[in-house]
């Protein structure tokens, strides 16, 4: 039995169950937490599929939406798509008229890429799809 005046020493043992408690811990807040984005994105894409568009393509007109005339760079870090997918995925968005570019008017080695009207109307309906779901 303990008396009030006695201290209690932490061992390195403890150091050691805490830290691979924590490791624990965070190994499964990342596994819950990709699991969680894959299952997001397997739904969204049921929901886009049908529509004609990829989950890629959303996310390009929804940072367009949040965001117009945006240069590819900053297009692609927002969207963490790689370049030649970037690209294609645009090239696709044109093609359907949802999108267009136009050379910056500062820097003409810039093109930018905006929402077309239509590109607005689109998003709309397959945000509202999405919230549905």
């Amino acid at each position: 039995m303990r008396t009030g005046h006695e201290t209690v020493t932490a061992t390195p043992h403890d150091d050691v169950d805490d830290t691979m408690v924590r490791d624990a811990m965070a190994a499964t807040l990342l596994r819950e937490s990709v699991l969680a984005a894959r299952r997001a994105a397997r739904n969204a894409a049921e929901v886009l599929g049908p529509e004609g568009y990829t989950l890629d393509e959303w996310l390009i007109l929804e940072v367009l939406g949040s965001g117009d005339g945006l240069t590819m760079s900053q297009l692609r870090e927002a969207v963490l798509a790689d370049k030649a997918t970037l690209g294609r995925r645009v090239d696709d968005l044109l093609t359907k008229a949802l999108v267009y570019r136009e050379v910056d008017s500062f820097d003409r080695r810039v093109i930018r890429v905006y929402l077309s009207s239509r590109g607005r109307d689109v998003l709309s309906r397959l945000t509202a799809r999405l919230a549905q779901a």
